[in-house]
């Protein structure tokens, strides 16, 4: 009886042309975004390992020089995007690709893709998540209104509770339809595109599959919400207008005024210093270079350290030692200061993800990105990655340098023997586990309004009446 009443309830949805092409017409924008959005990672994913490898060859056949000439010489390493981001862009455009590994600074990513961006793509309607996380509740309302007011103003509601069925049945009924008709028009034929096109750029494994499967869980848990709330608002109103009235303003709070509420009230309880301010505070803690009473004093704490008085005694090369003295006390800096800034950004963000509980649009705005794994805490993982094997890189030459003892004025030098003893620089995706606790409270807030929303149906089901 039930899946009779859900067919009929599809069929009516069908003849309501309106409606229908709306939603066709969104599924059709959510396919082209994703298309647009995968030839983009695909072609500049292949511009990114071209460049790589010239990269790798320039480092291997810069010829033989001192070793910490040769960390300054450095290479540039390049940030691969997932083919899962073409679901929902979330930082990519406005964080960099691609960063400069040299001795002395941890520094700023290069190329961010919003600042070559289209019209359409700087107004935030590019990804299939924004396009579905924005305009699916006005689709959903959409039906809604017309599955229940419509159908209470043509007086067919009245004529099928007067047919002795169950309140209950009509309202999931109606509720089943609208939903799988989002579902099959909105989320299927893009999880089906990501996941083929994820196989075909050979990315698809364990990680990437779930990572899908949750992706679309989410975004029909989202669909449902709206679906519930929609088929409950339009049969508590009292008219027509008001249930037309309600369910506008119930998009434009979801999906505009709250989610820029809590971004605002985020900014304004955990507010973040100025790049500038940031940058001055790595140069007066970690200067690239020290002055002359720094570098006297620094010479000091060096020979007490091997035991010795006379810089002739060190059993090591003493700039050797200066420069990796200073290479280190430059990391514990960018750890506390850069460290501590990017802390601030991904607190930022699960304040953000707390806040979800007002709106499933807020909830889902932090939750697509961490599935797709283009949040800033995925991007966070490549800076310290980068960080990590510049670190690596520069540490390695300067203890060349420190082994290598030579006479006043003499520097010693090396070749591609040395240089060839770096490995390629390679960035593994992370796992969705390591993220779990920025993905945690945007998931809570979507299930509690899951709940929310079932609860507001039932109730509604219960005040149906002829």
């Amino acid at each position: 009886m039930s899946a009779s009443l859900t067919g009929f309830e599809w069929t009516l949805l069908r003849r309501d042309r309106r409606a229908w092409w709306a939603l066709l017409c969104l599924g059709a924008l959510v396919l082209i975004a994703f298309a647009i959005d995968l030839s983009a990672i695909v072609r500049d994913n292949a511009a990114k390992a071209e460049v790589a490898r010239a990269e790798r060859a320039r480092w291997l056949g810069q010829g033989e020089k001192d070793p910490h000439s040769a960390a300054h010489y450095s290479i540039f390493a390049f940030k691969p995007t997932t083919p899962l981001a073409a679901l929902d862009l979330g930082v990519e455009p406005f964080v960099g690709q691609t960063v400069w590994l040299e001795a002395h600074v941890q520094n700023d990513m290069l190329y961010r893709p919003q600042g070559e961006a289209s019209a359409l793509q700087r107004a935030g309607l590019s990804s299939p998540a924004s396009l579905l996380i924005g305009f699916a509740p006005l689709v959903a309302f959409l039906l809604a209104f017309t599955a229940v007011a419509m159908d209470r103003e043509r007086g067919t509601l009245r004529l099928a509770l007067g047919a002795a069925l169950q309140p209950r049945r009509i309202v999931v009924s109606k509720t089943l339809a609208i939903w799988l008709a989002l579902v099959w028009v909105l989320v299927v034929p893009v999880t089906a595109a990501t996941t083929l096109a994820t196989a075909v750029l050979g990315a698809l494994n364990t990680d990437a599959a779930l990572r899908v499967v949750l992706w679309a869980t989410a975004m029909a848990v989202y669909l449902g919400v709206l679906t519930a709330l929609g088929i409950a608002i339009s049969m508590l109103a009292g008219s027509v207008r008001g249930a037309l009235a309600l369910l506008f303003g119930l998009w434009i709070a979801f999906g505009l005024a709250l989610p820029r509420w809590a971004n605002s009230a985020v900014e304004s309880a955990q507010p973040l210093p100025s790049t500038q301010a940031v940058k001055q505070q790595l140069l007066d803690q970690a200067p690239s270079y020290w002055t002359a009473e720094d570098a006297k004093k620094h010479q000091a704490s060096l020979l007490a350290k091997y035991g010795v008085r006379d810089p002739a005694d060190l059993r090591v090369n003493l700039r050797g030692a200066e420069l990796d003295l200073s290479e280190r006390h430059s990391h514990e800096v960018f750890d506390r200061v850069l460290g501590g800034f990017y802390d601030r950004v991904i607190a930022q963000d699960r304040a953000y993800a707390l806040l979800g509980w007002l709106s499933p649009t807020a909830a889902m705005q932090s939750l697509s990105p961490s599935l797709a794994g283009s949040d800033f805490a995925h991007h966070r993982r490549f800076i310290d990655g980068a960080e990590h094997y510049r670190r690596e890189l520069v540490n390695r030459m300067n203890q060349d340098v420190m082994t290598h003892r030579v006479g006043e004025g003499e520097k010693h030098t090396n070749d591609a023997t040395l240089w060839s003893q770096i490995p390629e620089f390679h960035h593994p995706a992370p796992a969705l586990g390591a993220n779990w606790r920025n993905a945690a409270p945007a998931a809570a807030g979507l299930l509690g309004w899951s709940l929310a929303a079932l609860g507001l149906l039932a109730f509604a089901a219960r005040r149906l009446r002829p």
